[in-house]
């Protein structure tokens, strides 16, 4: 390894918060969607609906802020990995960084307005409509905005995963683990519209989101262990 791709100190530390971070992030994204989390049954009425806003107000105010502590998390996550993959004499490794970075970029961007829209839908709903349609349209963006999530999440996967392998800095089962999680994230993208519709490939989201997770908490247990080795 040539001098300059030595591994610094600060880089070391900043490679170990970003392994903190993202377990940080997967446990909030694990406790707020499995077990946070409550929806509405479709066929509420206006008047029931609104009923169970107000009665679940303080709980999604709590979702909502979590989800933004998981977003920063993310995002050390990303630094802490690019710095862990840089090479200073290998033009691809480091361009395959920055696809990581930019589906981090992606996935925030997208993840900031899926909240946004959420807390327009969940807070004093009766300044949106005296019915329930106008909820149900923005919950239905919201969901769209979730799958576009899971593609972002391919693009950061499949970046950081390349960058690694090129690298050696990241184990090549991980790397692995990264492709497989990162094709079907993408495979989300293209069958948006059955999922959506709860079709033949809703099964897909299901798989791509837990090899996701998988390949987080692999890639963030190693670089917190592994920071400067």
């Amino acid at each position: 390894m040539k001098r300059d791709d030595v591994i610094t100190a600060s880089n070391a530390r900043l490679i170990r918060v970003g392994g903190i971070s993202v377990l940080l992030a997967l446990a909030i994204h694990v406790y707020v969607n499995g077990f946070l989390k409550t929806f509405p049954a479709e066929s509420l009425s206006a008047d029931a609906l609104e009923a169970y806003l107000s009665a679940e107000a303080p709980t999604w105010a709590i979702v909502h802020g979590m989800k933004y502590v998981a977003l920063v998390g993310l995002v050390l996550f990303a630094a802490g990995a690019f710095a862990r993959t840089y090479r200073s004499q290998s033009g691809s490794t480091n361009l395959w960084g920055v696809v990581g970075l930019l589906g981090t970029s992606v996935h925030v961007a997208n993840a900031l307005i899926a909240n946004g829209i959420e807390v327009l839908a969940f807070y004093d709903f009766s300044r949106i409509s005296s019915s329930s349609d106008n909820f149900w349209l923005l919950f239905f963006i919201v969901r769209t905005l979730f799958t576009a999530e899971i593609v972002a999440w391919g693009l950061v996967i499949f970046g950081f995963s390349m960058a690694g392998r090129s690298s050696a800095r990241i184990p090549t089962w991980i790397s692995v683990l990264g492709f497989l999680a990162a094709l079907g994230c993408l495979l989300c993208g293209a069958f948006v519209v059955s999922i959506l519709n709860e079709g033949r490939a809703v099964w897909l989201i299901n798989i791509a989101s837990m090899l996701g997770l998988l390949w987080f908490a692999s890639l963030g247990v190693y670089i917190l262990l592994k920071g400067d080795a």
